[in-house]
């Protein structure tokens, strides 16, 4: 496991301070953690290949937060401008269009285009920046919407989170 402290700290660079916290890079860490692994930055998938299962990164979502396209459409064109204005200025930014496309195949080697759109993905939630596990549980179901949700890896993620902020 690669941890993207670089990454991470790279991507609030076009964001407004305000949205870098402690408890920020927490949650965000602890996604990441728990979404990836920090090992993945394409979806794991487990198909059929002759005749075997087998596990391998093709699924739709990318990033170490695993975005899938309806993700990156949803922070592009969330309802308040300013998330919009800030996507905008961390496509240019990373030098990528301001196209879903275009930035969920950047997001395949792009750490800091992950989570920066990982932190206005969180920032599109209507709660407070969580402070203990459970909101953080909550704000995650809510802003990922995981269809196979893994609680039993939360604590660790959370505990991965706290320590690397």
């Amino acid at each position: 496991m690669t941890y993207p402290y670089k990454e991470i700290n790279e991507a609030f660079a076009p964001l407004p301070a305000k949205l870098d916290s402690i408890g920020v890079r927490i949650q965000l860490t602890a996604i990441g953690y728990q979404e990836s692994l920090f090992e993945h930055r394409r979806q794991v998938v487990t198909v059929t290949r002759d005749g075997a299962k087998v596990n391998v990164p093709e699924g739709p979502a990318v990033s170490f937060w695993q975005f899938e396209r309806s993700g990156i459409t949803g922070v592009m064109n969330f309802y308040r401008p300013q998330v919009v204005e800030w996507a905008r200025s961390v496509c240019t930014a990373r030098g990528v269009p301001f196209a879903v496309e275009a930035v969920w195949s950047a997001m395949q080697t792009d750490d800091v285009l992950g989570a920066a759109f990982a932190r206005l993905l969180m920032y599109t939630d209507a709660a407070p920046v969580p402070v203990v596990q459970s909101e953080g549980w909550a704000m995650y179901l809510r802003t990922w919407r995981p269809s196979k949700p893994k609680p039993s890896r939360w604590q660790s993620s959370w505990v991965f989170g706290v320590k690397c902020a």
